[in-house]
């Protein structure tokens, strides 16, 4: 277990959670001009961009181990780094939800939100194609979100574009944790790519 958590570096991985929650509450509310593929520009909340970065990280941490080393571990190490995604989103659930209770910016319960929902997105990729290809699909989400992910004229969100949904969005708050879910259950029956 030690093995594990030195490799996975977790305090590092809670910290840019944290960190990055903090920050999701303290500038969330900025706003990025993004030209919009229909219709129009829509606004980008700085919340719906730098919340990818825990899922990123996460990424590059889990993926970082050598695929012979994972190969021989006794235990299923792919179960260890799903809980360690959901502890992820755990954080940033509740810092977001303390936020909100505290006053912080309207945009607070997004910050749990999307993290959650990156962090869901990266159990389902990283099975599938491995953290060194999923890093930079799951980076370039919240752009093609941000570009294609808005009604025409920028009058409100795709279904689809959870993280552009409005903070208080039960729909996006129910599917950004569906995602997580499925994301955990797929990444703890599968193992990463390469990994028996």
């Amino acid at each position: 277990m030690n093995w594990w958590a030195a490799s996975r570096n977790v305090p590092a991985l809670a910290t840019v959670t944290a960190v990055t929650a903090g920050a999701g509450l303290a500038f969330g509310q900025s706003r990025i001009p993004v030209p919009a593929m229909v219709g129009g520009a829509g606004h980008f909340l700085l919340a719906a961009l730098i919340t990818v970065v825990p899922a990123v990280t996460w990424l590059a941490f889990t993926g970082r181990a050598r695929d012979a080393t994972e190969d021989v571990a006794v235990r299923a190490v792919h179960r260890f780094d799903a809980s360690l995604a959901v502890a992820c989103a755990i954080v940033a659930l509740s810092m977001a939800v303390l936020g909100h209770l505290a006053g912080a910016a309207p945009v607070a319960l997004a910050i749990g939100r999307n993290t959650a929902f990156y962090l869901g997105l990266a159990l389902l990729l990283n099975p599938l194609t491995g953290a060194r290809i999923a890093a930079p699909v799951l980076t370039a989400v919240p752009l093609v979100l941000a570009v294609g992910g808005w009604k025409n004229g920028g009058r409100g969100a795709q279904p689809w574009a959870v993280v552009l949904h409005p903070s208080t969005s039960m729909p996006a708050l129910l599917a950004g944790m569906a995602v997580l879910v499925a994301g955990a259950a797929f990444s703890s029956l599968k193992p990463p790519r390469g990994v028996l």
